[in-house]
């Protein structure tokens, strides 16, 4: 059968742009099954074409035709198989889009550490360059291109939202000298935000503002490059990636700052932290990436801002973004903010690096073909978060909020408020609960030097 242009195409970049990396991952599956139950898709829906063993099985049958020599010679004995008609693109798109959110937890329950997600990001990159990515993903790529912000939030919407947010703290702490800077030089860090924070949730943003200023942090925000989302990550495509962290990292080297610091966006933090210097990123100055949790903590241990837990009275548990947790140790921070920012803080089960994903991650919200089967498996996520009983969940991660408000709809997930009392769970961030647990008579304002262990 004659191989269409796209095939082709496909399996010739294929070739071109696997890394020794997941070449190991591809040669190194023993098709244990102990991947199986560490899959939420699979945990739910039972069915075998979904534990990450069958899912990388899919590509490892190019790899094999490719690479392997048994494969070339008698490919019918080992399960290679050549790419050479469409349907089987769209199958490819269907297992790597539609049923993985590239969460890694078959990664580190996996005894060989295959990284189903580096599988994930090369075949996602190569339906992409044939148009065969979900039309939602696609969208938002081409904003993030166009406009430096994913959902094309123009400068002039994001600079009078910015100015309209300073106002409403101004009223809300009665303080006419609250500011929220924009392009200020020499400021010690540039704060760089998720765009739901200046749509959907602009409360994170006034958080994050009260939380500074009340510390007496010398901050800013930028005109440009304020985006912190990479649909590079999503979509497996290292120039989308490398543009949107250049955004970022150019503005910081214009305004002269020391630090960038991540507000609460899972992959934003993973994007500007270890993602950019493979997707070739080079900084001339050295600046300092930051996740807002690790600052909180700081502020908090060194006695910069105070807290009253009893602000914060009702249950809450916590749930670990992937990308914070799995794939960048960011696990004890938020930890150390609830636990004295609220007054009964629980614990899910399994947590940290074993917590399942919101169903939200790998770009997961933005392809809505997929929305049936992603809300089907909310139901373990749903489980771990009504086994607490806790009224919030907090989260630190601005795409996992939007997909445990879905796992808490999909669910009707409800907690006992007071006796006979009860309604939905809440979700909220982790900025969120150290504001309103904030002691403003009693806060320092000592400047906060840069901590060398950040």
């Amino acid at each position: 059968m004659k191989s269409t242009d796209r095939a082709k195409r496909f399996s010739e970049n294929f070739k071109q742009r696997i890394t020794r990396q997941q070449a190991l991952a591809l040669a190194a599956c023993a098709h244990c099954g102990i991947c199986a139950d560490s899959c939420h898709y699979y945990k739910v829906t039972g069915d075998p074409k979904m534990t990450p063993a069958y899912k990388a099985d899919r590509i490892r049958r190019v790899f094999k035709r490719q690479f392997d020599w048994t494969g070339r010679f008698i490919p019918w004995w080992v399960g290679a198989e050549a790419v050479s008609e469409d349907e089987q693109l769209e199958e490819l798109k269907e297992i790597f889009f539609g049923c993985c959110t590239g969460c890694r937890r078959c990664t580190i329950n996996c005894p060989f550490g295959v990284d189903m997600a580096g599988l994930v990001s090369l075949t996602r990159s190569l339906l992409i360059d044939e148009n065969m990515g979900p039309t939602g993903l696609i969208k938002v790529m081409r904003d993030q291109w166009t406009t430096g912000n994913q959902m094309a939030i123009s400068d002039q919407d994001y600079l009078e939202t910015l100015r309209w947010l300073q106002e409403e703290v101004r009223e809300e702490l009665d303080d006419p000298g609250v500011t929220i800077p924009v392009d200020k030089k020499g400021a010690d860090f540039l704060y760089i935000v998720n765009p739901r924070e200046i749509k959907y949730a602009p409360m994170s943003l006034m958080a994050a503002t009260k939380i500074f200023h009340s510390a007496g942090l010398n901050w800013t925000m930028g005109s440009k490059g304020w985006d912190n989302t990479n649909y590079g990550l999503f979509s497996g495509k290292a120039d989308l990636g490398r543009h949107m962290c250049n955004l970022a990292f150019t503005q910081a080297k214009i305004l002269g700052v020391k630090q960038l610091v991540v507000s609460e966006c899972g992959h934003g933090f993973r994007s500007m932290k270890w993602e950019a210097p493979i997707w070739g990123v080079k900084v001339e100055t050295p600046i300092q990436v930051v996740s807002v949790l690790q600052l909180l903590a700081e502020l908090i241990s060194r006695g910069i801002i105070a807290l009253d837990p009893r602000r914060n009275p009702l249950p809450v548990t916590y749930h670990d973004p992937c990308s914070l947790s799995r794939s960048s140790g960011l696990t004890e921070e938020p930890r150390y903010c609830l636990r004295r920012a609220c007054l009964d803080f629980r614990e899910m089960t399994p947590n940290r690096i074993n917590s399942y994903c919101c169903t939200g991650g790998g770009g997961a919200l933005s392809m809505t073909e997929y929305t049936p089967l992603r809300l089907r498996v909310t139901r373990i996520k749903a489980s771990q978060i009504a086994a607490t009983g806790a009224v919030s969940v907090v989260t630190s991660c601005h795409n996992c909020a939007d997909g445990l408000a879905d796992v808490i709809k999909a669910n009707k997930l409800t907690a006992e408020v007071e006796p006979g009392v009860h309604r939905p769970v809440t979700v909220r961030t982790v900025c969120d609960c150290v504001a309103n647990a904030l002691i403003l008579d009693s806060v320092s304002k000592q400047p906060l030097e840069p901590s060398k262990k950040l």
